[in-house]
């Protein structure tokens, strides 16, 4: 039912973002136990390649999204048929509008509490039906990550959507599936600073060519402008090899 690739040593779900929230609403319709969503771009994808416990975590997921056109590219370039780029912020705004139509709750984990604040006030007025069953900003310690656990799985909600930095949003859920309480959970990057309204989304125009990234690193050349060189570089080495391995002439 799901289509898969398997490549760089971990799986990915060449979906589009229609049929992803399809199989999430259908789930959470019909089954009790956690489904797990994974967006990958080319830093997930690269820290992956020396981290096991993060490749173990993608590829135990439900469903692998492609967050970033530039894996929609070079995996098209590998001749790989993919439908179009599933962003992760783009699968949160849907998620949410279903949420807010059809009764789901929701709890958000991650980002400051200022962003966390002023994106719950922001969604109450967007999404007027939104069921927010609890929210926590993402700073803690490893001795405080039970004590969260058991909040959520207390106010059992419908969707969980984790605002934390990779790996620990992919291991946060990985760890402690079986005792969320939850029917779904997304590690959806930055998509909370977005709908607080701190960080503005590049213009559709340049996320269809695959500039978005640009347009973050304008906003935060700091931060973003450093994690493209960590890991952009990387990724397009993994690329490389891929493509050459399967263009190298048999024999």
């Amino acid at each position: 039912m799901k289509k898969e690739i398997k490549i760089w040593g971990i799986k990915i779900n060449p979906l589009s973002k229609n049929e992803i929230v399809a199989l999430i609403e259908q789930h959470i319709r019909e089954e009790t136990r956690m489904f797990h969503l994974t967006g990958v771009n080319p830093e997930t994808i690269t820290q992956a390649q020396e981290d096991p416990a993060l490749r173990s975590a993608i590829n135990s997921s439900d469903i692998v999204n492609i967050d970033n056109m530039l894996v929609v590219t070079f995996l098209r370039l590998l001749r790989k048929r993919i439908p179009e780029r599933a962003a992760c912020p783009d699968i949160f705004e849907k998620l949410l509008a279903r949420a807010n139509e059809n009764g789901y709750s929701v709890y958000f984990l991650g980002a400051r509490e200022e962003i966390l604040q002023l994106m719950t006030e922001k969604m109450r007025v967007r999404y007027p039906r939104l069921i927010i069953a609890g929210a926590r900003n993402g700073y803690f310690d490893a001795s405080e990550e039970q004590a969260i656990v058991k909040e959520i799985n207390n106010r059992k909600p419908d969707m969980l959507f984790i605002a934390l930095p990779t790996p620990r949003k992919e291991l946060f859920i990985d760890h402690n599936r079986e005792n969320l309480g939850t029917r779904f959970a997304f590690g959806v990057g930055g998509a909370f600073d977005v709908q607080a309204g701190k960080v503005k989304r590049a213009p559709k125009w340049l996320r269809t060519i695959g500039l978005e990234g640009v347009h973050r690193s304008i906003q935060n050349p700091g931060n973003y402008g450093y994690r493209y060189v960590k890991y952009y570089l990387p990724f397009f080495r993994l690329f490389i090899r891929e493509f050459l391995r399967r263009t190298e002439t048999p024999g």
